[in-house]
């Protein structure tokens, strides 16, 4: 049997920080394209 518990806590662990980075760089980028798009 897998421990499909541990296994899901691993992964989410895993992921969380890249969500965390995907969002805060998102921001970013959007930030960027708006500042570039109104300074022409």
């Amino acid at each position: 049997t897998m421990p499909w518990g541990e296994i899901a806590a691993a992964s989410t662990m895993a992921t969380l920080p890249l969500v965390v980075l995907t969002l805060l760089f998102q921001r970013r980028i959007i930030r960027g394209l708006s500042a570039g798009a109104v300074k022409g």
